[in-house]
């Protein structure tokens, strides 16, 4: 994986950002320009203001003599409510192009947000399953949330600090047009600070990372107790996770402080540069170029101004560099994710029906590449259609992994999956898919109803068609007994419903589909005999109408069984 310099890291953001922009970028920008020079008009309109209240010079020159020029042209007269009208209205043109571009800035961020945000979990819906259960999934968690959230902030941020530099272009204009040697006093200040402030700039990088890295920590205990609540609970292990929690809570507190201070530094810095600074420019323009008091007076208020501008865009800088860590952990995981990624489907897809079986042949397997030991090694057999084949053998003897080579989420390392004689791979695999009703060890359910859980495997199926999946699956007795029917909610994960239940939910979900396969995975190994053998009757009602395979460990299996397979440290008996 690519290890980014910040610089580099910068320079792709902003490739990015502007990339994904377009023209809405560089038209903001205009509008950005259009601000900053009614700002600029407004500054000199103060000129002509200070010399119809006695301040000024008698015979004007240079610049003030122009803005003369421009008043006499547009046919005015110079008097103290003219002077205040045509600034209120210059004042109120640019509070109009600062909310348009507020508005602007905001929408581009939230696009450019959300368009990483759907890049990664596209990125991340089509990884290839291997790849994918290897990642920690609160650590995807976190990219996809805490990150995102950071790089929209980051973001705006970016685009405020751009609008905020023309504002600073167009007064240091201004001010080179009143003076150019008080101007370049001010610049060659503000130069100073900027050197003395690099090495805050290079803190705020590190301290982004050291604040990604303890989120990510501080999110994978989270979700660890989540998922673990009930052991953690029985086995009184709360404690521990509160300490470990709280810890990273801390440094995290910890983190943000030292952020803080970095702010506050840059503030108290530009506090203090800034009045040396106007002190020096006021000493200079009075005591070495006897500036005119007119010219004086604007200039130190332009500068005046400029201070804490300059200070919120180092500030708002020191923000965009702590946000780039986050950035990079987004594209990181991308990169991950398009290096992995499936084959894309076709556009359509029609499911297979399986007219002579499934042939595994001298299929071996293994999740370590680098391990000579096979998870499956030289497996062959024939999974007859339209009979029910019950796959046993012992925990961790690789029938999990025969289902996920089965469906297609895993590729053998060598030898050949062969559907109706045709190799299981390109868009075979998708079409296959699409063919297949898989039950796995623990259902997933949404929180949703039972109608909206059903129809997320076939979503153009009708009502009856649901009623008959349910029947099939020996389920539609307890589901018409539920207060609401099909419009029972779930919970979260189906908690709401017994084990048994669930699981004839996640039969039925799958037979709705109307598949070519049924494949059952240990979908009973954490059921009582009493359902159970609810399941095991629905398995004999389909017997002859479908191919099925029943992957588990309990020898009551082969009741249904057209056929047993023994699969046992990587052989297929």
């Amino acid at each position: 994986m690519k290890d980014y310099s910040r610089n580099e890291l910068f320079r792709e953001y902003v490739w990015e950002l502007f990339d994904h922009a377009g023209i809405r970028a560089y038209f903001a920008i205009l509008v950005l320009v259009a601000g900053g020079l009614t700002q600029g008009v407004g500054l000199l309109m103060l000129i002509p203001f200070l010399q119809l209240i006695g301040i000024g010079d008698s015979a004007p020159t240079g610049i003030v003599a122009a803005i003369g020029t421009v008043w006499n042209f547009t046919g005015l007269p110079l008097n103290l409510p003219a002077v205040l009208l045509v600034y209120i209205g210059i004042v109120t043109l640019y509070a109009a192009a600062q909310r348009w571009s507020t508005i602007l800035n905001s929408k581009l961020s939230h696009a450019f947000t959300r368009k990483l945000r759907d890049d990664l979990f596209s990125a991340m819906a089509r990884v290839q399953w291997l790849r994918f259960m290897q990642i920690r999934g609160s650590e995807i968690n976190h990219v996809m949330t805490a990150n995102l959230t950071t790089i929209d902030n980051g973001t705006y941020g970016l685009f405020a600090l751009i609008s905020t530099i023309f504002v600073v272009i167009v007064h240091i204009g201004i001010a080179m047009m009143l003076s150019v040697p008080l101007t370049c006093v001010a610049i060659i200040s503000s130069g100073i600070l900027l050197i003395v402030l690099r090495p805050l700039n290079r803190r705020s990088y590190a301290l982004g990372e050291e604040w990604r890295q303890t989120m990510a920590a501080l999110f994978g205990v989270l979700m660890d107790h989540l998922s673990g609540m009930k052991i953690a609970k029985s086995f009184g292990a709360e404690e521990r996770h509160i300490r470990s929690f709280c810890r990273l809570s801390g440094a995290l507190e910890q983190q943000a402080n030292r952020f803080s201070a970095i702010l506050s530094s840059t503030s108290m810095y530009y506090e203090i540069g800034g009045v040396v600074a106007v002190a020096l420019f006021f000493f200079v323009g009075v005591q070495i170029l006897h500036v005119p008091a007119a010219k004086l007076l604007v200039m130190v208020f332009l500068f005046g101004s400029l201070v804490p501008l300059f200070s919120w865009m180092q500030r708002t800088w020191q923000g965009t560099l702590n946000m780039l860590p986050a950035y990079k952990a987004v594209v990181e995981m991308r990169n991950r994710f398009h290096d992995a990624e499936e084959a894309l489907a076709p556009a359509k897809i029609d499911p297979l029906e399986l007219k002579t079986g499934v042939e595994f042949r001298r299929v071996s397997f293994s999740y370590i590449k680098e391990d000579p030991r096979y998870v499956l090694n030289e497996i062959d057999l024939v999974l007859a259609a339209r009979e029910t084949t019950v796959i046993l053998g012992p925990s961790g003897g690789g029938k999990s992994t025969f289902a996920d080579l089965l469906i297609g989420l895993l590729t053998p390392d060598s030898g050949q999956i062969l559907i109706d004689g045709k190799p299981l791979s390109g868009d075979v695999i998708h079409s296959w898919r699409k063919s297949v009703g898989y039950v796995p060890q623990e259902s997933l359910l949404f929180h949703e109803t039972l109608q909206d859980n059903m129809r997320w495997a076939a979503p153009e199926c009708s009502e009856d068609d649901i009623w008959h999946a349910l029947r099939l699956a020996a389920a539609h007795e307890f589901v018409k007994n539920l207060p609401e029917g099909l419009n029972t909610v779930v919970g979260d994960r189906g908690v709401r419903l017994s084990g048994g239940q669930r699981q004839r939910i996640a039969l039925a979900r799958a037979l709705l589909r109307k598949p070519t396969l049924l494949l059952l995975d240990e979908a009973t190994s954490n059921l009582d005999v009493e359902n159970e053998q609810r399941i095991m009757q629905a398995l004999q009602d389909l017997r002859g109408t479908m191919t099925v395979v029943f992957i588990s460990h309990r020898q009551s299996a082969v009741e249904c069984a057209d056929r047993v397979i023994v699969i046992e440290g990587g052989r297929a008996q």
